[in-house]
């Protein structure tokens, strides 16, 4: 123990991020006392996830929580409320990044590292943020700050100790990753170089319109391209899913839960004091003669309101970019424009014209043309609107309290339908064979559900699966895998016939290529117009051609004046003659090389990192205990 820290008035503190983290929830603590405070969650004191058998603590759980929580009701203010936060899926965000931080701290433990007394206090004595007047905060202090957090000393420095190491073990790797002088001057060129160019598209779909295989050409093609045919393995399930559609009926929302709402979400139903206005700006600054801009501001001043057309003065006069729309600057609201301005637009009647309004911009004349007054929505007209939304929230939480007898029962029963008898309006259904990285059509927002019945037994019934944004959950019962292999043609006929057609098509656009490439190098006429692409990065679209890997690939090849072959794009053929290079000057990429070479260094570190964490968590076990974390979060 860092008992040093701890007794001691004059020392560093600990590391800024972590004592942020605790100040925050601290905060929170203080001020939010009726949601989840520790004592009173039940769970509080176990665990809710364990990685290889390493326990999370449910207190981990509600400090993440906590923060996450107090970053959304800031950011959303009088919108928010604890439902979003399950639509959201925010319990699922702080399990996975508890998940990844145990990952790594037992990955660094497994690779023989680890932090020492010494190394915690250096990380702690080196931290200037951390100090108030270059001293350490003092005993009373920090002890007071862990104590709001429900932290003991020794609970805070094992955090620290952690964070320390999987610090090193993100140094170990990314330490690893070098790039070569070839690999900097490759990408600077990929980033910098561009064409200009001439290039025509011979599209496919010019060609072939009235061709029709035959069944012999069909199965002919089929048996040629076996790869065009090929799937992977595959599964058919059979699913339910429990979404709010299904509680509906058993919601009640009353008048008084209605009012309620309606109060606390008073701003929404809510529209400030509006006005429409234009303007005409002479701008000022450092190298102008201000007498000069303002007598001239004054002319136009009067010739406005001697009647002269407002929209026509500032036209020609204003120095905004709003002069293109006669110095129309839309409605706005208090606040948006500097106080100057704000305070003389809000004050003028509709119709009226200032006198000069100076601003750190310059001189305005502003000329009101609309307002709309403050409105706030009558609660009659909303009624219904809140019924709705109410009647929703309420029908979503019944789904997530209903999520667990559900899992049960379905377990219990092994079948998929034992559900049916409990919800009438409950309707199993099938599904076609789907792949792991597929989407189940009917269940399409949620790729989790195919990885999920992907790792269940046939005969087995997937754990609860959330669709996402209130929409509830699903159990898919997995009832038959296929295997590998060329799909039989008479499961594929349709699709063999479409692309043959394809096929022939792309030969007939081929050839027509070839016929315009040998007269542009030959000079011969020809009546093909070509388009012209001033500039053209890698990555970038050609128009009307779209992206194409072949002429992104050889485009960087060609020598000014040179023709490229037909180039394979989505849709057909391109042929393109390059007009000039440029981009990649020697003498420029000398002189950026060392800043440039920072930056890719800095960034293939990064890919290589995330690359690492993500593989590493698919070699450890991981157990939740989501009925735990249900109790925590209510």
């Amino acid at each position: 123990m860092l008992k040093y820290f701890r007794n001691r008035k004059s020392v560093g503190w600990f590391m800024g991020a972590f004592l942020l983290m605790l100040v925050i929830v601290a905060f929170i603590a203080l001020y939010i006392p009726d949601f989840m405070q520790p004592s009173n969650v039940a769970g509080s004191t176990g665990e809710v996830a364990w990685v290889d058998g390493d326990p999370i603590s449910s207190q981990a759980f509600i400090q993440g929580y906590r923060v996450q929580e107090s970053v959304y009701r800031q950011q959303m203010g009088a919108q928010y409320n604890r439902d979003l936060l399950r639509q959201l899926g925010l319990d699922n965000y702080i399990v996975q990044q508890l998940v990844q931080e145990k990952t790594l701290t037992l990955e660094a433990r497994r690779l023989g590292m680890g932090v020492s007394d010494g190394e915690v206090s250096n990380a702690i004595q080196n931290d200037p943020s951390l100090q108030q007047d270059g001293q350490f905060i003092g005993r009373n202090a920090y002890l007071n700050v862990l104590s709001n957090a429900g932290l003991t000393p020794a609970d805070y420095e094992q955090q620290v100790r952690e964070g320390l190491l999987r610090a090193k073990l993100e140094n170990l790797v990314k330490d690893g990753v070098v790039v070569s002088d070839a690999d900097v001057e490759e990408e600077y060129r990929r980033r910098n170089e561009k064409i200009h160019m001439e290039y025509t598209l011979v599209s496919k779909d010019d060609f072939g319109a009235d061709y029709e295989p035959s069944d012999d050409e069909i199965r002919a093609f089929y048996d040629a391209t076996p790869n065009e045919f090929y799937r992977p393995v595959q599964r058919k399930a059979r699913f339910i899913a429990l979404t709010p559609q299904l509680f509906m009926s058993r919601v009640t929302v009353t008048d008084r839960e209605i009012k309620r709402h309606y109060n606390e979400n008073i701003t929404r139903f809510s529209s400030p004091e509006q006005v429409q206005a234009s303007h005409i700006l002479f701008k000022t600054g450092p190298e102008v003669h201000e007498a000069e801009i303002r007598a001239k501001a004054e002319s136009v001043l009067a010739q406005a309101k001697g009647g002269a057309d407002f929209a026509e003065l500032a036209t020609e006069h204003s120095e905004d970019t709003t002069s293109e729309n006669g110095g129309d600057l839309g409605f706005f609201g208090r606040g948006q424009m500097v106080p100057e301005f704000d305070q003389a637009a809000f004050t003028l009647p509709v119709g009226a014209i200032s006198d000069l309004v100076e601003t750190q911009y310059g001189f305005h004349i502003i000329k009101v043309t609309n307002k709309q007054e403050a409105l706030t929505q009558p609660l009659e007209g909303l009624r219904e609107q809140i019924r709705g939304t109410l009647t929703q929230e309420k029908a979503s939480a019944q789904v997530d309290d209903a999520v667990e007898s559900a899992t049960e029962t379905l377990q219990a029963s092994g079948s998929i339908d034992a559900l049916t008898a409990e919800y009438e309006l409950l309707v199993p259904q099938d599904t076609a064979f789907f792949g792991r990285s597929d989407r189940i059509p009917q269940l399409s927002a949620s790729q989790a559900a195919a990885n999920l019945a992907f790792e269940t037994a046939i005969g087995d019934i997937t754990a609860a699966i959330p669709l996402g944004f209130g929409r509830g959950y699903a159990f898919l019962q997995i009832r038959e895998e296929r295997a590998a292999g060329t799909a039989d043609f008479d499961e594929v006929r349709v699709e063999a016939a479409e692309k043959l057609r394809s096929s022939h098509a792309m030969d007939l656009a081929i050839a027509r290529a070839n016929e315009i490439r040998e007269a542009l190098l030959s000079g011969a006429p020809t009546d093909v117009g070509l388009q012209t692409s001033e500039i053209f990065f890698r990555g970038t679209e050609l128009p009307g051609a779209g992206r194409s890997v072949a002429a992104q690939m050889r485009a960087f090849e060609l020598a000014p004046g040179e023709v490229s072959a037909p180039l394979k794009a989505q849709n057909g053929y391109v042929i393109m003659r390059i007009i000039e290079k440029s981009g990649f000057v020697p003498a420029e990429f000398e002189e950026q090389k060392a800043g440039f070479e920072e930056q890719i260094l800095s960034e293939q570190r990064s890919r290589v990192w995330s690359a690492f964490v993500a593989k590493l968590q698919s070699r450890y076990n991981v157990d939740v205990d989501w009925q735990a974390i249900r109790v925590i979060t209510g």
